[in-house]
């Protein structure tokens, strides 16, 4: 086991990234074959916002709880707090899937909701699931746990309210999402997929 006050800031980044990314992996693989389609009054409302393809293959799953990674336990017997506490998050997204969490959404998820987590979708297909894995983990830890210091949330939440406040015309998330990817000086600008 990993005593995580024993690494380094570079270490941790890269103990994290690579766990977090075969947490993501092994996530998918267990709930996509669960999963259903989006909804069609889902698909109407983020129709025009993301290409009917990205639609068509994402999946959601209402579960009754999300549950944190298992190397989060080296954080507990290491006596740290967990870095983020994903049983208590609306929705997360592992790759092409949406998990809800019937905690704190007991309902149908908000379009908005979905809207957050189809940002991420569009993410893991341009970055792969290693390299968003890398992309969350090292801002937030380089910012001291700082949740709101993550890129790719700040673009989730910055495009999601712009969904929230549109006068009926959509706009391409899609394509803003894959342009400030891969254009140099934006926020999460890189290499692109890395599996």
């Amino acid at each position: 086991m990993t005593d995580p006050k024993r690494l380094n800031m570079q270490e941790l980044v890269s103990y994290l990234a690579e766990n977090a990314g075969h947490w993501i992996e092994s996530q998918r693989a267990q709930h996509r074959v669960h999963a259903d389609p989006l909804p069609d009054t889902t698909l109407a409302a983020l129709s025009g916002f993301f290409e009917k393809g990205t639609l068509d293959r994402t999946r959601i799953r209402h579960v009754p709880g999300i549950e944190n990674p298992p190397f989060y336990q080296e954080f507990e017997e290491a006596g740290e707090a967990f870095p983020l506490d994903f049983t208590v998050w609306a929705a997360i997204t592992f790759g092409d899937v949406i998990l809800v969490n019937g905690e704190q959404v007991p309902g149908p998820p908000s379009h908005s909701v979905v809207f957050h987590e189809m940002v991420h979708v569009v993410q893991y297909d341009v970055l792969g699931i290693h390299e968003f894995a890398r992309r969350y983990v090292e801002p937030f830890i380089q910012n001291r746990f700082n949740y709101m210091s993550i890129p790719l949330e700040t673009v989730a939440f910055d495009l999601q309210g712009r969904f929230e406040e549109r006068s009926g015309n959509p706009f391409s998330a899609e394509e803003e999402i894959r342009s400030r990817i891969s254009a140099p000086g934006l926020p999460y600008a890189g290499s692109g997929r890395a599996d």
